[in-house]
This record gives C-alpha cells, sequence and structure tokens, in this order.
C-alpha cells in the first residue's frame, strides 16, 4: 500500500504566475501551448509531492527557498513542518530573479 501524497500549498502569487503564464502562451502561441506549458509546470510540482526536498537550494535568493526545474520556468517552493511544499512562485528562468524576490511581493 502506498502513502497518500503530501499536500502542496500554492501562494496567491504562484497561482497569479500560473494564470500569467496560461495567458501569455495561450496569446503568444495557442492555448494547446499554454495548456502544455502549464501541465508541465504540475509535473515537475508533483515531484515535491513525494520528494519535498528533491529541489535544489536557493538560499541565495530568499533562505529556506528551494527550486525544481520546469522549463523554461523555475518552480520556487519552501518546505514546511519537512513535509509539504508551499509553492511560492512560478517564474521563467531567463527573467531576473533576485530582482523578482526583491519587490514587496515577491514572497
Amino acid at each position: 500500500m502506498t502513502e497518500p501524497r503530501r499536500p502542496l500549498i500554492w501562494s496567491p502569487e504562484a497561482l497569479a504566475d500560473l494564470s500569467d503564464i496560461w495567458d501569455y502562451y495561450a496569446q503568444a502561441a495557442s492555448r494547446q501551448t499554454a495548456d502544455s506549458i502549464i501541465r508541465a509546470i504540475g509535473n515537475a510540482v508533483r515531484l515535491l509531492e513525494d520528494h519535498p526536498y528533491g529541489g535544489r537550494t536557493r538560499d541565495e535568493v530568499r533562505p529556506g527557498l528551494r527550486s525544481i526545474a520546469a522549463s523554461p520556468h523555475v518552480v520556487f517552493y519552501r518546505v514546511i513542518a519537512n513535509e509539504i511544499a508551499q509553492i511560492v512562485r512560478v517564474i521563467d528562468g531567463r527573467r531576473d530573479i533576485d530582482a523578482i524576490f526583491e519587490e514587496p511581493d515577491g514572497n
């Protein structure tokens, strides 16, 4: 019998990021492309349900922050109580990540 998956918590900023990503790709390419990108991000994040420490540490951005790639996007998250992943942001890896996290709502 397998253990139940650990829950994920999505910050309002991360949910807004997903919406913005979908909107961008739906307009720039197609709805199918947007769906595919969001699905790829979801697949990367699903790994965190079983392996919350699977991503790399990103203490250089913010203490306690971790990330996992969903190319070209980077999913930033924190581990809470050693088992629950809180998704903080989903950002295109080509953007200035340090500047985004310096913003007051960067999380």
